[in-house]
């Protein structure tokens, strides 16, 4: 089997020839690691953030994605992968951003009138928002931005699709299984999230015409993404923390799940599935993707609850689970026994009867081990062939 067939028997709930192997992404210095050199790969911060910034300003920005792609390409293939989940389109014109100091950057819309402040740590090799207008200006400064959304719609002429049909010729001509990406952009996870927790009870209105106006965006690059023959999708927003989701799941059914079908809809309208991506502990939140079309579940976090052997017990007939070795402990820790210990474990806990992929428990972080994440894939091709015994 090659991997578009592999994966394509876990989606269905068949047991292909061995467990196909999915990941997120993977960041240095595991890609550094792999391919004997600095890369771009993966969702780290110095790499998201600071050289992606100086790229934007240094007229640099279509070349510095194109060797990200190509960097990812190869990466892929020196470890085999069977899934590449992030073919996605880039903006044309990137917002320029204003560099406030060694560590954090200001990006605006002059248009609008609002801003955001992102903060690069180099201890965790994070960039995330840390300040913006719409945290200082609240539910007002909310309106404002859906205003702006509803009455400028994205065009695609503003995308540029070239790395989703770099992706789809390189690694999909070889028959890797090739996903896009698309998700209902809920507000929790940015740094304004307690505005848009608010407003789920305070202004229930305005909610709805904030994520409409991103969905609408959304489902036209879905669209266009599709139509360049990804074999499926798969949306990355957190939903959850270690408790339990972010939001009631009253309100998940009012706001997500009923926008999440839409976007199943669409992917299934051309035939491929739909993973949902997230954090957490969303044990309360799994009928209701099911009912909303989801295909596949990632990543299954061990530490907040996610118990594969339950899962795959009773849901496996309905969900491919995608996950789940612990990307926060013997990933990080090791040792090398402790990662093919668990590595066999989860194979054997979740791979019997298909459904089921193998990857880590998020994401390879830039503080997993690359000679543990090496030893995970290694035990995974001496124990994932069918038939699991």
């Amino acid at each position: 089997m090659n991997s578009k067939e592999r994966v394509q028997c876990a989606f269905d709930h068949r047991e292909p020839d061995r467990v196909p192997i999915f990941e997120l992404t993977i960041d240095n210095p595991t890609a550094a690691h792999v391919l004997g050199r600095p890369t771009l790969c993966g969702f780290g911060g110095r790499v998201r953030g600071v050289l992606q910034n100086a790229a934007i300003a240094e007229g640099r920005y279509v070349e510095f994605h194109r060797q990200r792609i190509a960097d990812e390409i190869e990466l892929w293939r020196k470890l085999d992968l069977d899934v590449h989940p992030n073919a996605y389109p880039i903006p044309r014109t990137p917002a320029m951003p204003q560099q406030i100091d060694d560590h954090t950057w200001r990006v605006e819309n002059t248009e609008l009138g609002q801003w955001t402040l992102y903060q690069y740590s180099a201890y965790s090799d994070t960039y995330d928002e840390v300040n913006s207008s719409l945290r200082q200006g609240g539910l007002e400064a909310l309106a404002r931005l859906t205003e702006y959304l509803e009455a400028n719609p994205t065009r695609l002429e503003d995308w540029d699709f070239e790395p989703v049909d770099t992706m789809v010729r390189e690694l999909g001509g070889e028959g890797r299984f090739v996903m896009g990406a698309a998700d209902v952009e809920i507000g929790s996870t940015f740094c304004w999230a307690e505005h848009f927790l608010i407003g789920l009870l305070l202004e229930p209105d305005l909610i709805h015409r904030y994520l409409d106006a991103r969905l609408r965006d959304t489902l036209l690059l879905l669209e266009a993404t599709l139509e360049r023959g990804v074999d499926g999708v798969h949306g990355g927003y957190d939903w959850a923390a270690a408790r339990g989701p972010l939001f009631s799941p009253q309100h998940f059914d009012e706001f997500v799940f009923p926008r999440i079908k839409q976007i199943t809809d669409l992917c299934h309208r051309y035939g491929v599935p739909y993973v949902k991506h997230t954090d957490g502990n969303v044990n309360s939140l799994i009928d209701g993707m099911i009912r909303a079309g989801v295909d596949g579940l990632h990543a299954i976090e061990p530490h907040a609850g996610m118990d594969i052997a339950r899962l795959k017990r009773d849901y496996g007939d309905r969900l491919t689970l995608i996950g789940n070795v612990d990307c926060s402990t013997v990933l990080v820790s090791g040792p090398v026994e402790a990662v093919r210990e668990q590595t066999e474990a989860v194979i054997r806990a979740a791979a019997p009867g298909g459904g089921f992929m193998l990857s880590t428990s998020n994401s390879v972080h830039p503080a997993v081990k690359p000679e543990y994440y090496l030893a995970m894939l290694e035990t995974a091709r001496e124990v994932g062939n069918y038939p699991i015994v």
